[in-house]
């Protein structure tokens, strides 16, 4: 330290007028060239022999700057000059000047450090403002020079962890030592005892921390720490004084003018008024709770909330949360009793729940949260109901003693029946009430979500304009839906995923085979009680086409068995099929061609396995597949030595007979290419 000090108070010395002589340069040049040497390293030798000179004359200029003496314009143009007269590099240039500005700001610091060792409260505090203003000044003669490695400036000189920076010799105690007794100069203390910080003050503070490695969070921390216990007086006397009732616009508008004064007078930043309003505001709430009535608050109480909000300049949205978690209960309780015995909230209760909402200050999403909770608790029992009717209904004894951990005896329905041993809900064990009652819960209570995905064109018919005149059709643009289902028996974790499934498809299939007046409702709901399920559009689907595959397979066997091909008819039969089962007209189509495929595969196998067909019965099967679009080989599945097979078979009987000659190229051509075979594999057959 002892040697530091004298470093320190050793004067520059002046070598101003030690330079290079004229012609140096090419010189040096030449003998650069005969030596060998790169420029980095000639660039090092010209450094070494001249950078002590270069750097008295920039601490020198520096201190001049700082004093005041020189402007920086003019001292970075007295450096950059020096710089030139000992062909000094930029590179070298700004590892240097990065030091002798350390060296330059550090001692101030460490003079004022000395000042607040002892507790020099005036002498800590100017030096820290001289302090302050060398920075600046050295900040400005950086400009001048446009590096961009001194933009940040702080960063790069004032590091309190790189020991050669201008504040890196300082202990962490020290620094904090000095900013606390700078920032209690900055408070000023009027006459009648009220304290407060000016704008300059505060900036001043910015400066220092930045000097001093200290973060603007401990900033804040030493802002917090002093000024908060009187922030908060004023503030819970505020609180108390709204809290008990009453409170005029005049006392509210005093009150806040208290409140606005301490924080102007502080310079408090908005973050720090908010961390200490938010728990006196959310204990008022918790106060107001456990006074209400029912814990529900009066119109005063609500009213004295809301003022509560207005002094504290807490928007509703920052409370909505202790709102919720305060009344919440309460909302909860208020839509159950809506619901009543029926399960349904009925209209007349709605805008009493709107209201309610709206006294207990519930947001609208954490309203809505609630509402879902409310009804998943009544929808839940409906559904393990449902479920376990679904599982006695379909498996055995032993499947459910297995699924369930018990063990069952004799398996009854509500009836008091045994099981018959018949799937389908069509049973004694009938639950389509009780499903349809799960469906009617959640449809009119509107927990299913529509949203506009789209929209399409539809044509609309529009009635004629005069008696007589012609109805007109027009297109016109509606808007695509999406439902949502937010609460599912999947979701609420009170049935598996199979045991859905099985209730979707037992509800499918009962829908499409009930002849009830209920039937056409049964139909409706299907994509609706699947969604409460919790299944998917494709897995709604893919059941539907499950149960519209054997459908579609047992009625085209039996129609083409009978008459041969599909008619329009069938084909009209098919498509009501398909939309009573939900079943996409690709998806349909598809299925009709397999189940196609499948039957003429069998015909063609029983026709060609049971011996030698007639040529007419291989005519007719050629020309049936034809007609329905298939190819043979790759549909029906008849190889190409079975399809040539079948070429020989229909023509030779006409060869032999004369009935088919050499004139009747054509109608040859018309067989082979039927079968599909080639123009070379036809020529080889005759």
């Amino acid at each position: 330290q002892k040697m530091k000090e004298e470093a320190a108070s050793k004067p520059v010395e002046d070598t101003s007028a030690i330079k290079f002589k004229d012609g140096a340069f090419d010189q040096l040049s030449k003998l650069q060239e005969v030596l060998g040497l790169n420029d980095e390293d000639a660039d090092y030798e010209v450094a070494a022999a001249t950078e002590r000179y270069w750097r008295n004359t920039a601490l020198q200029t520096l201190d001049d700057a700082i004093a005041g003496t020189k402007d920086p314009a003019k001292a970075w143009g007295i450096i950059q000059s020096r710089q030139k007269e000992l062909f000094l590099k930029d590179s070298s240039m700004k590892s240097m000047m990065t030091s002798i500005i350390m060296q330059s700001l550090g001692k101030p610091l460490e003079k004022v450090n000395t000042f607040a060792r002892v507790n020099n409260a005036a002498a800590t505090y100017d030096g820290l403002i001289d302090a302050i203003a060398a920075k600046e000044t050295c900040k400005d003669v950086l400009k001048e020079a446009g590096w961009s490695e001194f933009e940040d400036f702080e960063k790069a000189c004032f590091d309190p962890f790189d020991k050669a920076s201008a504040c890196g010799f300082l202990t962490n105690m020290d620094r904090h030592n000095m900013y606390q007794i700078f920032f209690q100069r900055s408070v000023k203390v009027d006459e009648e005892g009220g304290k407060s910080i000016s704008d300059e003050a505060k900036a001043r503070m910015k400066e220092l921390r930045g000097m001093l490695g200290i973060s603007d969070e401990e900033g804040e921390n030493q802002i917090r720490n002093f000024f908060g216990p009187e922030l908060q007086s004023v503030l819970v006397a505020a609180v108390e004084e709204v809290t008990r009732g009453n409170t005029t616009d005049v006392l509210l508008q005093n009150m806040k003018e208290k409140i606005g004064s301490v924080i102007s007078n502080f310079q408090l930043e908005d973050e720090m008024v908010r961390s200490y309003a938010g728990p006196l505001y959310n204990r008022a709430v918790e106060q107001i709770s456990s006074t209400a009535p029912g814990g529900i608050p009066s119109k005063d109480q609500v009213e004295t909330l809301a003022s509560l909000r207005e002094l504290l300049s807490i928007a509703m949205e920052d409370v909505y949360e202790v709102h919720s978690n305060t009344f919440g209960s309460q909302y909860n309780k208020g839509i159950k009793e809506a619901l009543g015995t029926t399960g349904v909230i009925r209209e007349e209760f709605r805008a009493p729940l709107e209201d309610l909402k709206s006294r207990l200050g519930v947001s609208d999403q954490a309203a809505k949260d609630i509402y879902l909770e409310a009804l998943s608790e009544r929808m839940k029992p409906m559904i393990e109901y449902i479920s376990n009717e679904m599982e006695r209904l379909v498996l055995t004894n032993d499947q459910l003693a297995q699924k369930r951990g018990d063990d069952y005896g004799e398996d009854y329905f509500k009836s008091g029946q045994k099981a018959s041993g018949k799937l389908g809900l069509g049973t004694d064990g009938n639950i389509m009430s009780d499903i349809m009652n799960l469906i009617d819960f959640y449809v009119e209570n509107d927990i299913v979500e529509k949203s506009v995905v789209g929209t399409k064109k539809v044509e609309k018919k529009v009635p004629a304009d005069e008696e007589g005149g012609e109805e007109k059709t027009i297109t016109v643009e509606e808007p695509v839906y999406e439902s949502a289902y937010p609460i599912t028996a999947m979701g609420l974790q009170c049935i598996d995923e199979k045991v859905a499934e099985l209730c979707y498809r037992q509800f499918v299939v009962s829908s499409f085979t009930d002849q009830s007046p209920n039937a056409a409702r049964y139909e409706a709901s299907k994509a609706t009680f699947g969604g409460i399920l919790g299944l998917t559009a494709e897995k709604m689907e893919e059941i539907g086409s499950n149960i519209g595959g054997m459908v579609y397979d047992n009625y085209i066997t039996q129609s083409m068995s009978t008459k041969g091909a599909l008619d329009q008819q069938d084909m009209m039969f098919l498509a009501n099929i398909q939309g009573k089962l939900g079943i996409s007209a690709e998806k349909g189509e598809q299925m009709m061609l397999d189940t196609q495929k499948k039957i003429i595969s069998e015909e063609a196998s029983a026709l060609l396995d049971a011996g030698s067909p007639t040529p007419e019965q291989i005519k007719a099967f050629r020309e049936k597949c034809n007609s329905m679009g298939l190819d043979l080989e790759t549909d029906v599945g008849l190889s190409k030595s079975r399809l040539v097979s079948m070429f020989s078979m229909e023509i030779t009987p006409g060869i032999d007979s004369g009935d088919i000659t050499i004139e009747s190229a054509e109608q040859l051509q018309e067989i082979q290419e039927s079968l599909g075979l080639s123009e070379e594999e036809g020529e080889e057959v005759i």
